[in-house]
């Protein structure tokens, strides 16, 4: 039953079109990417906390105080 197969997805298929739709990128390359996207993420968000002048934050729990400024 040769129509059949493309209706059932078998783990040789799947692993098939998990290479095509990655284009074969390593796993390790993808975990750079990502890490170079978070760092990314972090670096604009500190800029736009910066240009809207900064943020304050003052905690207390307990006999623990906690008080962190950015500009």
């Amino acid at each position: 039953m040769r129509g059949g197969a493309c209706c059932s997805a078998d783990a040789e298929g799947a692993s098939l079109m998990a290479r095509v739709g990655r284009y074969g990128i390593p796993r390790f390359v993808w975990t750079l990417i990502w890490i170079v996207v978070c760092i990314l993420i972090v670096i604009l968000l500190a800029l736009l906390i910066h240009n809207f002048g900064g943020a304050s934050l003052s905690l207390k729990l307990g006999h623990f105080y906690l008080n962190v400024g950015v500009n």
